[in-house]
């Protein structure tokens, strides 16, 4: 996560969804594996769609080269 602001969402998202990321957790098979992946993603692209915005590095690069 970029910030802390968007690690601290990560977690209140993670405990949210904690029954299910529990259960999957606990299924060793691939299908359980590719679920826990897809819920993990999920939650880490709600956090940084919803989160503080945060500039890419590359424009951040580009603007300290600039003086900005």
């Amino acid at each position: 996560m970029p910030t802390r602001v968007h690690a601290k969402m990560l977690i209140n998202q993670l405990e949210r969804a904690e029954s299910v990321v529990k259960d999957l957790f606990l299924e060793a098979t691939d299908d359980g594996i590719e679920a826990l992946e897809a819920v993990l993603a999920a939650c880490c692209r709600e956090v940084l769609e919803k989160g503080p915005k945060v500039r890419q590095s590359s424009e951040m690069a580009a603007e300290s080269a600039s003086g900005e």
